[in-house]
């Protein structure tokens, strides 16, 4: 059943431009302080494996200045997706308890993992680099 958060839009116009123009897709990685090894490891790991990337991590306080000021295309984070967004490509609803599962809004489609992998949260990645 889809969560009707997961009914906005994707922005393949404004996405097709980054290949164009050489430039990196911008990932934000945001969870709650007692989870910052993780969010460490998580942005780390990315940043090696998808060197085409740009990742930064934040402070869930300042998650919305952070979105407004970075302009991710995709947001691994631990809150739900929220409204005011600016207009990413692909939330992730990364759920810090192992046995609930993680929400995935891509390219207009929704799904959940539970407990995903390092490799499947590159999969995310790699397609929405596919949109692009």
């Amino acid at each position: 059943m889809a969560d009707t958060r997961c009914a906005r839009r994707c922005y393949p116009e404004r996405a097709s431009t980054y290949r164009e123009e050489g430039r990196k897709i911008r990932i934000l990685v945001a969870l709650e302080d007692d989870y910052r090894a993780y969010q460490d490891v998580i942005a780390v790991g990315i940043r090696i494996l998808r060197p085409r990337t740009d990742v930064e991590t934040a402070d869930l306080k300042a998650l919305d200045e952070k979105v407004k000021g970075f302009q991710p295309q995709v947001v691994i984070c631990s809150r739900p997706e929220f409204v005011d967004s600016g207009g990413w490509d692909t939330w992730v609803e990364l759920s810090v308890d192992p046995t609930l599962p993680t929400k995935v809004s891509a390219g207009g489609r929704c799904y959940e993992r539970t407990n995903p992998t390092l490799e499947e949260l590159l999969g995310v990645l790699d397609e929405i680099e596919q949109l692009t």
